[in-house]
């Protein structure tokens, strides 16, 4: 923009704001002489009522007073070919849509002047400008918003853990409630059959539901993971059944009936020479032994042999 432009830009705002002020000035003497001279009393508001001042005449007077005649490159304004109307201007959508189109329009005609003119308005594709901040400034920046964005990632993946914890303790829950279900399914079809089966004596019978209650238990074993499967009886419960026994009654086990009471072939000399030999056998065998295990040799020992080797 010129220095001319400006100027006149000035003085046209200058001799703009000498108009209004004189009109207002003129408008407030009236205004004093009527109500001076009027006998209606004051109201306690203030009106409402809203002059508007637009005198045209002197605003061409004097914008042709100011006009130089410079070309369009100085001033690179244009008018919209249509006037703005707006139906409802407190509506901000339809205001501003209106403002756009006002604008895209002198856009389009500004720039195929430009190009008349041979003016160039487009930023070569070599051109770097200089940035307002700094490259310090900028890298703090990107390091801010790169913490924020692993920061966001971290958050989300702690959530889908805990949805995940959350679906994983769900699923073994269900999983153990269906073995329980099954598990208890089965045992009331073993009760029923049984109900079923009472005061029937047919052993053929009876043998077939020994074998189908058989064929039951290894399928349930063949569909259990190989982990659950056992291999053979523990080692704990064998050594509780030799010593308590396998149920059934404890008390009194050793004492005497009245058919082991009257059974007295038990004490014959032949089953006391025997019952001595099995003792002996026993002890005998335990000797040998105690012969065959070595003793380790002592520490002296057992350095000369190292030397030796």
């Amino acid at each position: 923009m010129g220095s001319s432009q400006r100027l006149s830009i000035v003085i046209y705002c200058y001799i703009a704001m000498e108009t209004v002020t004189e009109t207002m000035e003129t408008m407030e003497i009236e205004s004093d002489t009527d109500s001076s001279d009027s006998s209606v009393p004051l109201l306690d508001e203030p009106s409402e009522t809203e002059f508007e001042i637009n005198n045209k005449s002197a605003l061409r007077k004097n914008y042709d007073q100011i006009k130089l005649d410079v070309p369009w490159v100085e001033t690179q304004s244009i008018v919209s070919s249509e006037p703005s109307v707006i139906d409802d201007i407190n509506n901000d959508v339809e205001r501003e849509l209106t403002f756009y189109k006002q604008a895209l329009e002198a856009t389009i005609e500004g720039r195929k002047k430009l190009m008349t003119f041979g003016i160039p308005f487009s930023r070569p594709d070599d051109y770097f400008a200089e940035m307002v901040k700094s490259d310090e400034h900028m890298s703090r920046i990107r390091k801010k918003l790169i913490n924020e964005e692993q920061g966001i990632k971290a958050s989300e993946e702690a959530r889908r853990q805990r949805e995940l914890k959350k679906f994983g303790k769900k699923v073994q829950v269900m999983k153990i409630q269906e073995r329980q279900k099954q598990k208890k399914d089965e045992l009331d079809k073993i009760k029923l059959m049984k109900k079923k089966r009472k005061g029937v004596e047919d052993t053929a019978v009876d043998d077939d539901f020994e074998i189908a209650l058989d064929e039951a238990a290894a399928e349930d074993n063949n569909n259990r993971p190989k982990k659950l499967q056992k291999t053979g009886h523990n080692k704990k419960r064998v050594m509780k059944d030799t010593k308590f026994g396998f149920g059934g009654k404890k008390r009194f086990a050793k004492s005497n009936t009245a058919e082991s009471s009257g059974n007295i072939s038990i004490f014959g000399t032949k089953n006391i020479k025997k019952g001595l030999k099995d003792s002996n056998d026993l002890k005998s065998n335990t000797r040998s032994k105690k012969k065959i295990i070595k003793s380790r040799p002592g520490k002296a020992r057992r350095q000369k042999e190292r030397k030796k080797k």
